[in-house]
């Protein structure tokens, strides 16, 4: 079985422009998929947190629309990071996926 068959929950290819917070310091990134359990996004500069970090994710989609999420750090990769939406925000998360279905029609 491959890696993406034993995903639990299937991706969305998006481009968003986002901000990770830890603790007292934000790291610009970029959103690449996104799905109901979490996100890949490109690694930020000088990023220093190592996987198992609770942290605050905010992702960008316009002036208007910003959408804030706990996350915890799952994987730390070469060019990109792994974040696990954290239980609790099924609302957010489902506005989070409504939103990102409206970015590319702009």
């Amino acid at each position: 079985m491959s890696y993406a068959e034993k995903r639990r929950h299937p991706r969305l290819s998006v481009f968003s422009a986002a901000m990770i917070v830890v603790e007292d310091d934000g790291f610009l990134s970029e959103v690449q998929d996104l799905s109901q359990g979490g996100a890949r996004v490109a690694m930020p500069r000088n990023w220093h947190a190592p996987g198992g970090t609770e942290c605050k994710l905010f992702l960008i989609f316009d002036q208007e629309t910003v959408i804030g999420l706990r996350v915890r750090v799952v994987r730390v990769g070469k060019e990109d990071l792994g974040l696990e939406f954290m239980q609790g925000q099924e609302a957010r998360v489902a506005q989070l996926l409504y939103e990102s279905r409206f970015q590319d029609q702009e």
